[in-house]
């Protein structure tokens, strides 16, 4: 059986007790981390097999970990959903360069929610993502 555990990096408390419950109702497990740093410790002990995070976070911001994560052995194949209220180009491109494998804007519905986790733990790389990768810049 495949895992369905997920890490959930939100520092709103709300938003990621919220993310956990709608989403462990739908039949995942998930591991809740406040920080990028926060999430970096429970990697050390719980490997998920997708990774939901914010972009804005106050310690370490979702670029960075998405960096750190992918240049690391154990954790560089695990893909990468970042959550952002700021929906422009810059922020997909941003998201795609830092090792992101998905972007989906704030606020969102469950629903687009949960197609795009399951495009990312079937291996389908989403068509809006791919097509945003292949542009070139103006």
């Amino acid at each position: 059986m495949i895992s369905r555990k997920i890490l959930i990096v939100e520092d709103s408390c709300d938003l990621r007790q919220m993310l956990g419950t709608v989403l462990a109702a739908r039949g995942w497990s998930p591991i809740l981390a406040e920080s990028g740093r926060n999430a970096l410790y429970k990697l050390k002990y719980e490997i998920p097999r997708v990774i939901l995070m914010d972009i804005r976070m106050p310690d370490m911001n979702g670029f960075e970990l998405a960096a750190i994560l992918k240049k690391h052995g154990v954790y560089r194949n695990i893909p990468i959903l970042a959550a952002s209220g700021y929906p422009d180009y810059v922020a997909r491109q941003r998201c795609l360069l830092a090792g992101c494998d998905d972007f989906i804007s704030k606020p969102f519905s469950f629903a687009a929610l949960q197609t795009s986790l399951t495009n990312l733990v079937s291996g389908e790389r989403p068509k809006a993502i791919a097509a945003t990768a292949d542009e070139s810049d103006p």
